[in-house]
């Protein structure tokens, strides 16, 4: 029983035993109508269905015992011939026990539903669509409560929608993989009217194509602070119709206003006045997605270590992004040594950190070992420190 937010002591601790049971591999179920054990007995708030409902979670479905207690709230049974047909689908369609414990834990009428008319259907469907066996194990596993929603109904055409807006099948699978509530949620709550919304300022259909498929996320606002996010980016001076308005959309809609002031001042204490924060963000919107630690330890490297003017980084604002250790101190150490031998000028920085690394090797490296024998060497032990 649960009484004014606690769990019911009786139960938690029958689960807890029949947990440790199930692991010793003593525990059997209780034959339906079996009396319960004469702790329960003893509550007149008990059943004996909830008895069987809790053992059944804990030794059958891998739950918690105060999660068997809460799932207990919801469903309630006292024969396992629906729940072990249910997951036997589950096992079978590759669900981890896992997997299974967190599906059930977070939607216990799913042992309920009839495994051939109500789940086999769905599970059917999403594969008829190009979902693999592990897409739908991912997708369910992520919303689980998918499996309740009305196939013809919901599924279906919320499907077709998906796909309408990305405009392939598989991209509609890879987008519905990165955010599966566009699968749970009403499209005509979660995602049209901010569709309408971009299309009404001027956002062409391949730029929200990119971000229902890479940024599906951000749709799970509510359509105000979806428009008054789309009204900010154009304040600081984004182009709609370029695709630098939808990752800039996306990177404000990552952030709430404390955090955005906060990594105003982190640029700040290098120099950085807010309207030169503001053309940063223009060139790199990612520059404001990372931590306020990446921040600093990347300011600190390209000023102390490096000896570069801060604003010179406000200039070049995607160095922001790149990782430190990977990336920024192998090529800045090699950058270093043909600096100082006056064989590039600093202006070439931001080229040798964006470049791909066969390109950086070819161009900053190999051409230079007879003038710097060093080279290939520094790399390789500055790669092999970040490994």
């Amino acid at each position: 029983m649960f009484i004014a937010g606690r769990f019911d002591p009786m139960l938690v601790n029958l689960a807890r035993r029949a947990l440790l049971q199930a692991r010793s591999g003593a525990l059997a179920l209780p034959a339906a109508g079996a009396q319960p054990p004469p702790l329960l007995r003893q509550s007149s708030t008990s059943s004996e269905p909830r008895y069987f409902t809790v053992l059944y979670l804990v030794n059958a479905c891998g739950l918690s015992p105060e999660s068997a207690v809460s799932a207990s709230r919801r469903i309630c049974f006292e024969s396992p011939s629906r729940p072990d047909s249910v997951l036997g689908l589950l096992r079978k369609r590759g669900f981890s026990r896992t997997q299974i414990a967190d599906v059930v834990g977070r939607y216990p009428g799913v042992l309920l539903a009839s495994p051939d008319a109500i789940l086999l259907p769905k599970i059917e469907f999403w594969g008829s669509r190009g979902f693999s066996d592990s897409d739908i194990v991912r997708v369910v596993s992520a919303a689980p409560s998918l499996l309740a929603r009305s196939l013809e109904n919901h599924l279906r055409p919320t499907l077709d929608y998906i796909v309408e807006l990305v405009q392939f099948g598989e991209d509609a699978v890879a987008a519905s993989k990165r955010c599966p509530r566009m699968l749970y949620d009403d499209p005509g709550v979660l995602l049209i009217p901010k569709i309408a919304t971009l299309r009404e300022n001027g956002v062409p259909p391949a730029n929200i194509r990119h971000l229902v498929l890479y940024h599906g996320k951000i749709f799970l606002a509510s359509p105000e602070q979806f428009a008054e996010a789309v009204n900010r980016v154009k304040a600081l001076g984004f182009e709609p119709s370029k695709v630098g308005f939808v990752t800039a959309l996306h990177v404000i809609r990552g952030l709430s206003e404390p955090s955005w002031q906060r990594k105003i001042g982190v640029y700040g204490k290098w120099g950085w006045s807010e309207e030169e924060v503001a053309l940063a963000f223009r060139r790199h919107p990612w520059c404001m997605a990372a931590s306020e630690s990446k921040i600093t330890e990347v300011m600190n490297f390209f000023v102390n270590e490096m000896g570069l003017d801060s604003l010179h980084i406000a200039q070049r604002p995607v160095v922001i992004s790149l990782s430190l250790r990977k990336r920024i101190i192998p090529r800045c150490s090699v950058f270093r040594v043909l600096l100082s031998k006056g064989l590039v000028h600093t202006h070439s920085l931001a080229t040798s950190l964006i470049v791909p690394e066969s390109r950086f090797i070819k161009e900053f490296v190999t051409c230079y070992l007879r003038k710097a024998p060093q080279l290939l060497d520094l790399y390789k032990e500055k790669m092999g420190l970040a490994s």
